[in-house]
């Protein structure tokens, strides 16, 4: 009956979010009268929604009526280094929130993906066309990286490398904190252009005048779209969550695209991604799986599954290295000819 009726919860943390509840409430402690005054809400049903945030155990009800921040309700702050502001945002709105509730069942049934039988488009070229949307989804996915941290990144040595190609990288952050450690390097960003622009308008404002000059932005489909050719052996390509995304058919196309774009240079491929057990996977990696299945027509893989697809493409698997993270880095070489 709980799980059944968890969707209350996760509307009534949405509420609280969109209004902002979290950014005026400072260190002290606030009256129901003022919070609704600064939220422009209605004094009594917003009362209500913090009594009811505060029995999930966000937010705290220090004496009647008013209201103070706990742990779980200051990461719902808009200035803090930790907030899933952003990801709750995401994951609540109409956007990506009616593909789970509108014939949800009626695809699990025909194997078909919620999102495109909503929206009648692919996720990501949906975002394409919807600016708002993009920008929505790509800051909550920078949630993830402040959520996770970037020091598994520190696991594998980068110091045979000279140069980055990272497919799929947003932003760059997880680029730039590898040039951070490592003043040779440099990288190259592959994203969509829309994400491209944004990524540098927000290298712009950042002071890091080291890491900014050796991080450079391509814009590119990196499914349908020729990438930027390897120069020599001591490039690396980078797929950080990229291939969990796409069906094992665009997959492989992803892989001839990077396998052609290597040439002659006996470059690298790494891999980012969860690898799930063949049997009993955790609830956190089955909920992945669920989102991509909710989104697209991708998967979290087995290691079995991981492995078929490399077989049917130019790649073999080299080493799977083991770091900080729920995911793992699979190192591929191409096949000798």
């Amino acid at each position: 009956m709980q799980v059944g009726s968890l969707f209350w919860q996760s509307r009534c943390l949405y509420a609280v979010v969109r209004l902002s509840v979290a950014d005026y409430i400072d260190d002290g402690v606030v009256p129901i009268e003022k919070l609704a005054d600064d939220c422009n809400a209605n004094q009594e049903y917003l009362y209500r929604l913090m009594r009811m945030l505060c029995a999930m155990g966000i937010f705290k009800e220090v004496r009647p009526r008013c209201f103070s921040h706990n742990r779980n309700s200051k990461v719902l702050r808009s200035d803090a280094n930790d907030s899933v502001k952003n990801m709750v945002l995401m994951h609540n709105s109409p956007e990506f929130s009616q593909p789970w509730f509108n014939d949800f069942e009626d695809c699990i049934k025909e194997g078909s993906v919620p999102f495109e039988s909503i929206y009648a488009q692919e996720m990501f070229d949906y975002m394409n066309d919807n600016q708002a949307v993009s920008t929505l989804f790509s800051d909550a996915m920078d949630t993830v990286d402040n959520l996770t941290g970037l020091k598994y990144l520190q696991d594998f040595d980068w110091e045979s490398f000279d140069r980055i190609i990272d497919l799929g990288g947003a932003k760059g952050s997880k680029s730039a904190s590898v040039l951070s450690l490592y003043e040779h390097m440099t990288a190259l960003v592959v994203d969509r252009s829309n994400v491209e622009e944004a990524a540098r308008e927000y290298w712009g404002e950042l002071p890091n005048a080291s890491v900014k000059r050796r991080l450079g932005f391509f814009p590119a489909d990196i499914i349908r779209d020729d990438l930027p050719v390897a120069v020599n052996d001591k490039d690396i390509y980078l797929c950080i969550a990229v291939f969990h995304v796409l069906s094992d058919c665009k997959a492989k196309i992803l892989l001839e695209n990077i396998y052609s774009a290597m040439g002659h240079c006996n470059a690298a491929l790494a891999i980012v991604d969860a690898v799930l057990p063949e049997m009993g996977a955790d609830l956190n990696l089955a909920a992945m799986d669920m989102q991509m299945l909710m989104g697209t027509r991708g998967r979290e893989r087995t290691a079995r599954e991981w492995s078929q697809l490399f077989s049917q493409s130019p790649f073999y698997l080299i080493e799977t290295i083991c770091v900080r993270s729920f995911a793992k880095i699979m190192l591929l070489k191409k096949r000798e000819a």
